[in-house]
């Protein structure tokens, strides 16, 4: 039964990592006709995006909120946007000018763009917008090795680095294509 269960958990994050890149495509496809077109970072907003659904960074954003109407300095730790970058990495790259909460603060890291641009200046800063080890990108970009995140972002690269892939994440787990 325990291996049924192990066997089911990867497989339905196959699944569901597959039709959120075939989701995310779109919305990657306008940035890069923006010229934003770093592999890297696209593929690493792919990956945010589905760890980080809309439900949950309405709470972080809530969160943001609240801690700056408190004055915390606590709200500098956390990850907003669909890059999930620090609000102190905001400040520090130049894209906002503080860590509390604003409507224009909110506007920004709500923006599509200024999520690239957020994502290209931290690997940028790191030299790592050329970098192909997908482990080396998870590591850097998370803080830790993520097995998991890793598969995914080299998966999400293979699929927007081609103008028309064949498959999803299945390739990254070896998993058949459907």
């Amino acid at each position: 039964m325990g291996l049924m269960r192990d066997v089911n958990v990867p497989l339905a994050r196959v699944a569901r990592c597959d039709l959120h890149l075939r989701r995310m495509r779109r919305k990657l496809e306008r940035l890069r006709r923006d010229d934003h077109s770093d592999s890297n970072v696209l593929a690493i907003l792919a990956v945010e995006a589905f760890y980080r659904p809309r439900a949950r960074r309405l709470v972080e954003y809530a969160s943001w909120l609240a801690l700056s109407m408190l004055g915390s300095r606590s709200a500098e730790r956390i990850t907003v946007g669909i890059a999930q970058v620090r609000l102190s990495h905001w400040r520090d790259l130049g894209l906002l000018d503080s860590e509390r909460f604003s409507i224009d603060n909110l506007a920004r890291v709500l923006d599509a763009d200024s999520n690239y641009e957020a994502c290209h200046r931290y690997l940028s800063g790191r030299n790592l917008l050329h970098e192909s080890d997908p482990a080396t990108l998870t590591t850097a970009y998370t803080g830790a090795a993520r097995p998991h995140y890793a598969a995914m972002l080299e998966q999400a690269l293979i699929t927007f680095a081609v103008e028309h892939p064949r498959s999803g994440c299945s390739q990254a787990t070896g998993a058949p294509a459907s």
